[in-house]
């Protein structure tokens, strides 16, 4: 497996990310925005909780997601 190269504005850390705002994107289109819910240590993991009736989902970066941070 070979590292990806993060977007322009994106975050690496998501622990950091808790409490923010965010986008979440995958190969460089937006797929929703919602709330960083909680992240694991390694910002392997986070469940993000999406505007209105979307619920939350756990969001993997081995599934390819990247996050940038919104204000």
């Amino acid at each position: 497996m070979t590292a990806s190269i993060p977007e322009p504005g994106t975050a690496d850390d998501w622990q950091q990310l808790i409490g923010s705002r965010v986008e979440l994107r995958l190969d460089g289109r937006m797929v929703r925005t919602g709330e960083v819910e909680d992240a694991t240590r390694d910002s392997a993991v986070m469940w993000l909780r999406f505007d209105g009736n979307h619920g939350r989902q756990l969001v993997s970066k081995d599934d390819g997601y990247q996050v940038v941070p919104v204000s």
